[in-house]
């Protein structure tokens, strides 16, 4: 799993969220992801333009107090860190719902292709919707408004799932299970996001 983001901290950080990985240095860290810094000397030891005032030490580096310095900064530090990796990532999803009924035939044929193609695609099957990622774009497809045109959606499923290329969650898979509590409502973002990890 490739991790979103990356806390530079000494000591174990308790509760780290799946998608963020926790290294030592700085060094460690690919700091062209968010990459937050744990300790107040730390910080100081990273930038020369260092102001306690001041949580954002470049574009995606920040920092915050350690626990014994500041405890109430750092747990709303660390949450606003995770929040905000969730945040941008779903802020970069090109998304677009189809509706099947307003499709011509043109049209139909080319999502059928994208579909059932043997490329490899992040599928997201929840609660009446396909999500697939193809080409950094996520699309949804209502289940219902498949079956209210009488398409038989256990055969799409099913052929989805034929096709050992699809990495395909549905709510109950372990792969949701680690980002569902950040998502909230954006169930359009978890193809997306399960490409990055």
């Amino acid at each position: 799993m490739e991790p979103l983001g990356y806390i530079v901290s000494d000591r174990k950080i308790i509760g780290l969220k799946d998608f963020v990985k926790q290294v030592d240095k700085i060094s460690d860290a690919d700091t062209s992801k968010p990459t937050l810094i744990v300790g107040l000397d730390l910080a100081k030891s990273i930038s020369d333009s260092f102001s306690i005032l001041n949580k954002k030490l470049g574009d995606n580096l920040f920092w915050t107090f350690k626990k014994t310095e500041r405890r109430t900064e750092y747990d709303r530090d660390i949450n606003i860190f995770y929040n905000n990796i969730i945040y941008n990532n779903i802020n970069n999803i090109k998304y677009y719902y189809i509706n099947i009924i307003k499709l011509n035939y043109t049209s139909i044929k080319k999502l059928y292709n994208i579909v059932f193609s043997n490329d490899s695609k992040y599928i997201f099957i929840d609660n009446g919707m396909i999500y697939i990622l193809h080409d950094d774009v996520v699309f949804g497809i209502s289940i219902n408004i498949l079956q209210y045109m009488k398409i038989n959606t256990k055969k799409i499923i099913d052929r989805l799932y034929s096709n050992p290329n699809n990495i395909i969650c549905d709510d109950s898979t372990i792969c949701m299970k680690s980002i569902r509590g950040e998502i909230g409502s954006n169930k359009y973002a978890v193809p997306y996001l399960m490409s990055k990890m």
